[in-house]
């Protein structure tokens, strides 16, 4: 029963809400180059624990609303348009809750590891249209990537014995990305990325995994 209920949490809970990579990639700030700069690292872990704090609330669209744009339409291009991927995340958090899985317990640690990953136009958040500096030319800025280490508590029901769940602790870590000198921040859910996506998505990650500093990710039973 502890193999079945690891199948459920991977394949509809943390596809759907969580968003866990098991990425390599990124230049900049990690444990073994340099310490990460406390606002930026408070900011990231208070921003994925609000994700948490939704989650226990049952408030599963609030990953989806704060998905990280161009994954989000990466993920459209593949499930045939942006309707399309909406209705299929909306589903799948429907399942979750016909299946009587809750997020009883979230906490999101302090940040392992952080990189400058993107240049890009801004871009006003309310109109879509690319802000301009002072000299009338388009602004530049860059993103960070925040690898935020994180333990869920999800409760599960066992199909077999009626009235008796499962909690399952996962383990794992959460990428929340943003604008330099933003506080808002969006992250990859909505479905595990691949090495190649992020690489795609990313190309300054560095090559070696153990340069990411990437919390190995576990699931155990624990009443």
């Amino acid at each position: 029963m502890m193999m079945k209920t690891i199948i459920y949490l991977n394949s509809l809970w943390l596809v759907v809400a969580v968003g866990l990579v098991l990425t390599t990639g990124a230049r900049a700030q990690n444990p073994a180059m340099g310490i990460i700069d406390p606002v930026l690292g408070q900011s990231a872990q208070a921003a994925v624990q609000k994700m948490g704090v939704e989650m226990m609330k049952g408030n599963f669209k609030y990953g989806h609303e704060h998905m990280y744009p161009r994954w989000k339409r990466r993920l459209a291009k593949r499930y045939g348009g942006m309707e399309r991927l909406e209705k299929g995340l909306e589903a799948s958090a429907q399942k979750q809750v016909q299946l009587g899985m809750r997020v009883i317990g979230y906490q999101a640690g302090v940040p392992t590891s952080a990189f400058t990953v993107w240049r890009a136009k801004k871009r006003d958040p309310k109109t879509g249209e690319i802000v301009l500096d002072a000299t009338g030319r388009e602004t530049i800025v860059d993103h960070w990537l925040v690898v935020v280490p994180t333990t869920t508590r999800v409760s599960i029901p066992d199909k077999q014995v009626p009235g008796k769940n499962y909690v399952l602790e996962e383990k794992s870590y959460t990428l929340a990305i943003s604008e330099k000198g933003s506080q808002e921040w969006h992250f990859l859910t909505g479905m595990k990325p691949t090495i190649q996506d992020l690489r795609s998505l990313f190309p300054s990650l560095p090559p070696k995994e153990e340069d990411l500093g990437l919390p190995a990710p576990s699931a155990v039973e624990i009443k």
